[in-house]
């Protein structure tokens, strides 16, 4: 028979641990942000949460392991915006998704303004960065399809391709282009999701272009 306060004690072990793991995630997330991947050690990221770099070996066994694990967390965070491609039928429905996604890729700033650093330092966490990003380019082909099908933009082949591939590119460089820019809220999830929503514009049928025109008023005062 099984020894239930065994069973007890170790299940406390492991929230604890889950706990630790998370907390050295959350504060590797928050140096990378703040400081970039190439500057920031393992050795740091332990003395800021006062542990030994043993402990945090235990953990994570090295820099690339806790980029990967951040890398899954982003790819958990926008699961759902991934997904959603099929059911997006509307401008309101891409502008609510477009906000929500720049939310998600602004609190994982740095897998987007460090990539370079990544791909050639990591090749692991690279190839994971290149097929999220080709996911992302498929489901934005599916939500420019949907759109043209639903009767929002006048689009089609070779057109709804090239949206599909200005969305997710403008998206992927948002958070660097951001950062030469003298608005104090060009990286708000708001700003961002507007400009990309822009990219329908020459596309939109007469009627989308009103709501186009209040994002304008919105997030461009």
């Amino acid at each position: 028979m099984w020894d239930f306060k065994y069973l007890q004690s170790a299940e406390k072990y492991n929230e604890a641990e889950m706990k630790t793991r998370d907390r050295i995630l959350e504060m590797t997330l928050k140096l990378f942000n703040e400081e970039g991947v190439a500057k920031v050690s393992t050795n740091r990221i332990a003395d800021e949460l006062g542990m030994s770099p043993g402990n945090l070996y235990y953990h994570f066994k090295s820099k690339e392991h806790l980029v990967e694990w951040l890398l899954r967390r982003l790819e958990s965070d926008l699961t759902p915006f991934m997904q959603s491609g099929d059911t997006l039928v509307a401008l309101d429905d891409m502008w609510l998704s477009l906000h929500l996604s720049f939310e998600v890729i602004e609190k994982y700033r740095f897998i987007y303004t460090d990539v370079d650093f990544l791909l050639h330092e990591f090749p692991r966490c690279g190839e994971r960065i290149r097929n999220m990003t080709l996911s992302a380019v498929e489901t934005a082909r599916t939500v420019c399809s949907n759109l043209a099908r639903s009767g929002v933009l006048k689009a089609e082949g070779a057109e709804i391709d090239d949206l599909a591939f200005q969305i997710v590119f403008t998206s992927t460089c948002w958070s660097t282009f951001s950062r030469l820019l003298s608005q104090q809220d060009a990286s708000a999830p708001g700003y961002a999701a507007y400009h990309v929503l822009t990219l329908l514009s020459p596309y939109l049928v007469e009627d989308q272009r009103h709501y186009m025109n209040y994002l304008r008023g919105k997030y461009l005062k």
